[in-house]
């Protein structure tokens, strides 16, 4: 079920470095460390369902717009060390509309349950648009990647952990898409406690 614990931030494991630079700067570079090792756990999955965006002088793809926007505003400090607000976190940016979600679970045999509602009644979606789901162990550092978890219109999915994802917030982003993969919607952030 979803966590009643609301911990959306992610710090990663501090590196060493024998370069001499300025509070200031070590914190900057800690920080674009920290963006950036996240992101690039999702880079295919964030570049693939996120449209590319003039920039400047050329185009941006997902991975760029999402290191920007959350250098800006996804980033906390705490003891002179940064941390990442994973609620901030966009996996994807689209134009359908989500499906609800009604619960997420993780089952004792370490499958996570997820059930939905099908909207496909609205006019611009379909009864078998596909379920996308991303899962995040803050613990581990690992990212979990499942697509095509079902349609719209089965209104229930299942999705198998690692089995050694054990005893953690398991940080979740979930989206739709069409077969074709031309249309899919912005991601949605949750959150469950696993204690398989």
């Amino acid at each position: 079920m979803f966590s009643g614990v609301i911990v959306f931030f992610w710090r990663s494991k501090a590196e060493r470095s024998n370069k001499s630079a300025t509070e200031k700067q070590l914190l900057q570079q800690a920080k674009m460390t920290l963006v950036s090792s996240f992101l690039a756990k999702a880079r295919s999955f964030i570049n693939r369902y996120n449209p590319k965006v003039m920039g400047k002088k050329s185009l941006i793809n997902g991975v760029e717009q999402q290191s920007s926007h959350l250098l800006k505003r996804g980033v906390g400090i705490q003891d002179n060390k940064p941390y990442l607000f994973l609620n901030l976190v966009t996996m994807s940016i689209g134009s359908l509309p989500v499906a609800y979600i009604n619960r997420i679970t993780i089952l004792s045999d370490g499958q996570v349950e997820i059930v939905w509602e099908d909207n496909s009644f609205n006019g611009i979606t379909m009864d078998t648009y596909l379920l996308s789901v991303v899962l995040f162990h803050p613990d581990l550092e690992e990212l979990h990647i499942c697509e095509d978890v079902g349609q719209r219109v089965d209104k229930l999915g299942y999705i198998s952990l690692p089995n050694h994802w054990t005893s953690s917030i398991i940080h979740v982003w979930t989206m739709w898409k069409n077969s074709e993969e031309t249309l899919n919607s912005t991601s949605v952030y949750y959150q469950i406690y696993s204690e398989i």
